[in-house]
């Protein structure tokens, strides 16, 4: 009887968790590796309706650690809207990757801000702001409910300038909210 009620329990507690799983947004994109100074560097974060950053999820190792003053054109937008220079390593280790190889890349929001809270349903930014040849960017930034049911959203990519070089390193940018 013992492990009957010790079996009941574990499964009610495991219910239990997956019912206060709170969702998450999937940001997913296509990444094609550059060749070429100031090419494959990006980051992907949440903004909350005022430009703010809810949370960061992922930045180039060397955009963080000190490239942006190297070249300033390494993701401007994230680099002065996330203070990075007033950011400890421990804080940007944990923001920092090498960058990958190309292929579809994922990263996932657990609806939680950068000190962990969780955040009240309503809408939201997802970035993707990349750099790709030289000074030349590319922002993709589209709002994502949160808060409802199933929502899939699409990002168009806007350019700082006309340059055809590089262009293709992100593409097919896209966020799934799932409860």
């Amino acid at each position: 009887m013992k492990k009957l009620t010790g079996l009941f329990a574990a499964l009610v507690l495991g219910i239990g968790a997956a019912m206060a799983q709170s969702g998450q947004v999937v940001i997913t994109m296509d990444y094609e590796r550059q060749a070429g100074p100031g090419s494959n560097q990006w980051a992907v974060y949440i903004e909350d309706p005022a430009g703010e950053i809810v949370r960061t999820l992922y930045v180039t190792k060397f955009t963080a650690d000190g490239g942006y003053v190297r070249r300033p054109a390494c993701t401007p937008v994230w680099v002065e809207k996330s203070n990075v220079a007033g950011m400890d390593q421990g804080e940007i280790d944990a923001l920092t990757g090498a960058t990958p190889q190309s292929g579809q890349l994922v990263y996932a929001w657990d609806l939680k801000d950068d000190k962990g809270r969780a955040v009240e349903a309503g809408t939201y930014y997802f970035v993707v702001e990349g750099t790709y040849w030289g000074d030349n960017q590319v922002m993709f930034r589209e709002a994502i409910p949160i808060g409802d049911g199933t929502v899939k959203v699409s990002a168009t990519g806007q350019y700082n300038s006309d340059e055809e070089k590089n262009r293709g390193m992100l593409s097919g940018v896209y966020a799934t909210y799932n409860p």
